[in-house]
């Protein structure tokens, strides 16, 4: 009779989140068809109960989502649920993968790709909502400020949050509401965020986008010039009419005077007198 290889070929962490499960079934006492159909009560939708029948066989590593609904069917802790599938994760990656980046908190983030890795953690470390549900917590008479299509892209890495949208899905996951030390955090972030992918300087922490004024220094006494007294006014006179040519030019004032007193001086001998008869 051969031995069963699987464990052999199985990681340590996957096999004993395999039996945490088991055992968090055999302490609540139900089978997986009554999981099964716990499930398709709570969710609306029907779920198989072949999906909690191989997340807890332990050959391979189940959806996080799987593992959830099995929690919580159960009457499990998911921290510590969350905790044995990460673990059980970083067992299960290629040897020739990249390892994960640390989580930043909201103070340290200054890069976009930190402030997405964030928002990811910020989603699965309060229950890991689907994209229905948190469309549905932050609908406010009849409009979503967080659509499922949009936020769908964005964790997904394909575009940028905004500024209210990340505002928004602080607010519906992790409870922080508008104004808060919390959320003036994630502000923060998402500034310095913006400012690496637009090529400026991060703003520093105590910065604000607006221009503050800055109040001006009172200047002394001694140093305001004293204002002079006031002397007797002087009315200019209005100057002398300039005649103008013919021709509507202007005329030089001394050469008009000159030409004047040519007409007017007697002239020294007598014209000739032509007669047209001679």
């Amino acid at each position: 009779m051969g031995c069963d290889t699987r464990a052999l070929a199985t990681p340590a962490p996957v096999v004993e989140l395999a039996q945490w499960l088991r055992s968090l079934r055999r302490r609540a006492g139900l089978s997986f068809r009554q999981m099964a159909h716990r499930a398709t009560v709570r969710s609306g939708r029907p779920v198989p109960h072949l999906r909690f029948f191989h997340a807890a066989r332990g050959d391979r590593l189940p959806s996080w989502s799987v593992v959830q609904e099995y929690v919580r069917v159960c009457g499990g802790d998911e921290r510590h649920a969350g905790r044995l599938w990460k673990k059980a994760e970083a067992a299960t990656a290629p040897p020739g993968t990249r390892p994960r980046r640390p989580v930043l908190p909201p103070q340290y983030i200054c890069e976009p790709l930190e402030l997405l890795d964030a928002m990811r953690a910020l989603r699965f470390a309060h229950g890991n909502k689907t994209l229905r549900e948190l469309e549905a917590a932050a609908t406010e008479n009849g409009v979503s400020f967080l659509p499922r299509s949009s936020l769908s892209a964005v964790l997904n890495g394909q575009r940028r949050p905004s500024k209210t949208l990340l505002l928004t899905f602080v607010r519906v996951c992790g409870g922080a509401g508008p104004g808060t030390p919390e959320a003036r955090l994630w502000e923060q972030a998402w500034e310095r965020a913006d400012a690496y992918h637009r090529g400026l300087p991060a703003p520093t922490t105590g910065q604000s986008r607006r221009k503050e004024r800055i109040p001006e220094k009172p200047i002394p006494k001694e140093q305001i010039p004293k204002r002079r007294e006031a002397g007797p006014v002087t009315v200019p006179l209005p100057a002398e009419p300039v005649p103008s040519s013919p021709r509507g030019r202007p005329v030089d004032a001394a050469r008009w005077r000159k030409r004047t007193v040519l007409h007017q001086a007697p002239r020294p001998y007598p014209l000739p007198v032509v007669r047209h008869g001679d």
